[in-house]
């Protein structure tokens, strides 16, 4: 018998919801041996394997009245691509776990299936496994994705000389977000501005492309916000680095959200974070390919800095020339509270 989409879990039980998702994602795939269905997935890979997992909390990650199920299931996927990404590997296949308090409904969870599958057949990957279980807590989905690379980057590269460079623009998803916690505020592009932070795109096609060039050094995806992943890979490099703020791209509609909520359009462009765009290091001679390579990726790239020897220490250049130093400015989990 059919079940109504406001049905709770327990109408289904455990195996019949499990029994139910199976259908709803793409679940069969080259180099899948045995997916959904046994103790645990076998799986044929021909490169290098490349492995990531992300989770998604209720009340933390999202909260249900700016985040529709099919938003959450896309999201939650495309996080864990850009990490994929991030190391310019090929995504292939998807674990899905899922905690879920008892007054969750049918619907919900149908909707963020038709949101996972909707990014796993744009980005071709297949889930091959998972599971469920109850909780007295928040909801939660949490997903690992296992890639392959031939050229595989990391964010320890980087060299004295070499520039920084990010793709797309910087800032979006922190702007969408306070459009969506205040309804009404008039922005232009806000709708692209709030689609960023609910369905951020992974730069996986970019990502193959920039290590393709043979002068990519190192890269890292700009979950946590420009300054603090710049951070992240200066330090993996052992390197100094310089952030010019007046070259960061900025989106269209940003500055008027900033305004709307009487903050510094910096506070977004350097620590907004969420907004998944792949920050990198080239050798010098990636410039003057640099348009042919946008192209190729799909998105545009703008040089944002330099990497420099790490006795010349990791700042902002600000307008008039200013130096402040560069600090971690987006999201840290235990840091961050209330």
């Amino acid at each position: 018998m059919a079940r109504s989409p406001g049905s709770a879990l327990a109408s289904l039980g455990e195996f019949g919801l499990i029994e139910r998702l199976r259908h709803l994602v793409p679940t069969t795939g080259p180099g899948v041996i045995i997916g959904i269905g046994d103790d645990a997935a076998v799986l044929r890979f021909s490169a290098e394997a490349i492995a990531t997992c992300d989770i998604q909390v209720e009340g933390v990650h999202f909260t249900w009245d700016l985040c529709r199920p099919e938003d959450l299931g896309w999201r939650a996927l495309a996080v864990n691509l850009s990490d994929i990404a991030a190391m310019a590997g090929v995504p292939r296949y998807a674990l899905v776990s899922l905690a879920l308090p008892p007054e969750t409904t049918l619907a919900t969870v149908d909707g963020l299936y038709a949101g996972l599958a909707e990014a796993a057949l744009a980005y071709s990957v297949v889930i091959v496994g998972g599971n469920v279980s109850g909780t007295s807590g928040p909801f939660a989905v949490d997903i690992t994705v296992l890639g392959e690379g031939d050229r595989v980057l990391s964010r320890a590269g980087a060299h004295p000389g070499d520039a920084v460079w990010i793709t797309g623009s910087v800032g979006k998803a922190a702007a969408g977000l306070f459009l969506l916690q205040h309804p009404g505020t008039n922005s232009p592009a806000g709708e692209a501005l709030v689609r960023a932070y609910r369905r951020p795109i992974p730069r996986v096609m970019a990502g193959r492309v920039l290590a393709a060039t043979g002068l990519v050094t190192a890269m890292i995806d700009s979950s946590d916000g420009t300054a603090s992943d710049l951070l992240h890979l200066a330090e993996a490099s052992k390197a100094g680095a310089r952030l010019d703020l007046d070259c960061l791209p900025v989106p269209a509609g940003l500055e008027a959200a900033a305004r709307a909520a009487g903050r510094d359009p910096a506070a977004w462009t350097l620590g907004g974070g969420e907004d998944y765009e792949l920050l990198f290091t080239a050798a010098p001679a990636f410039e003057a390919r640099a348009a042919h390579h946008a192209e190729a990726a799909g998105v545009p790239l703008t040089r944002i800095g330099e990497i420099l020897p790490e006795a010349e220490g990791r700042w902002v250049l600000g307008p008039g020339a200013i130096r402040s130093p560069l600090r971690a400015a987006g999201w840290d989990h235990f840091q961050n509270r209330g």
